[in-house]
């Protein structure tokens, strides 16, 4: 799976967000939706699953690897734990490593095609897998966060997350949501609205979060994670995940 790499400075945040939300579109045609995905199958891939808010959020740069090796800007988001359904957090705050996010030292901000935006007081519904390990530590990227807004559970693009007969969950339509059309990023708030998607009118057709997480509970009954869930450290040295950067591809679409 390629991984789509932008960058720009701080001071065009602007540019870098509306960047993102094309690179995201784009992204959206070549990772897997939630589309036919039961929740028992995103559980047995977990190493960690969890409901939470984000309560802190911190940018770091991983060590370089090799003489051509260069540092590169991950963020660590951290969550106050409200329930766990699978798995042991290690007390009440869980952090996981992402990479992309801001530069401390030349102030640039790289966004990917792999990796969530994070705000400050976000809730989430999270399927954690190889946390410091991979690039993006949940289950198939970005479907391994579903956003808890208002009662309801949407994807990271804000679609509607609905529940099938079956067990299985399905994307609906996009929504106009505030938590999924705007970021901040040092203390500035940027629009990131995508141009041409169509998008619903609220109120919802999602499912109820109190729904979902119940039967979430049903689903991680009797299973054990295979590997242990391993807490982020923003301080400790690291080096990068591998990854091979990427031009955007010509098609748009989300």
């Amino acid at each position: 799976m390629k991984l789509i790499i932008q960058s720009i400075k701080i001071g065009l945040l602007m540019a870098v967000l509306a960047a993102f939300a094309t690179a995201a579109s784009a992204q959206t045609a070549t990772q897997p939706s939630n589309n036919g995905q039961s929740l028992k199958s995103m559980v047995s891939q977990s190493d960690l699953v969890f409901t939470g808010s984000v309560e802190n959020i911190q940018y770091a740069l991983s060590k370089p690897t090799g003489p051509d090796g260069v540092a590169i800007p991950h963020t660590f988001v951290t969550y106050r734990v409200h329930e766990v359904f699978d798995g042991e957090a290690p007390g009440g705050l869980v952090t996981l490593r992402f990479i992309g996010g801001l530069d401390p030292e030349t102030m640039r901000f790289m966004s990917t095609s792999r990796t969530p935006h994070f705000d400050l007081g976000d809730e989430d519904i999270l399927f954690v897998q190889g946390n410091t390990k991979k690039m993006c530590p949940l289950v198939g990227d970005f479907k391994g966060r579903l956003r808890v807004i208002k009662g309801q559970v949407y994807s990271e693009k804000g679609r509607s997350i609905l529940l099938k007969e079956d067990g299985s969950l399905e994307n609906g339509p996009r929504y106009s949501l505030d938590e999924v059309d705007t970021n901040t990023i040092e203390g500035r708030t940027f629009i990131t609205k995508k141009q041409g998607v169509k998008v619903e009118s609220l109120p919802s057709n999602a499912v109820d979060s109190a729904k979902l997480k119940a039967l979430l509970k049903k689903s991680a009954i009797g299973h054990k994670p295979k590997k242990a869930f391993v807490n982020a450290d923003p301080f400790s040295v690291f080096a990068a995940s591998d990854g091979t950067p990427a031009a955007p591809p010509a098609a748009q679409t989300d």
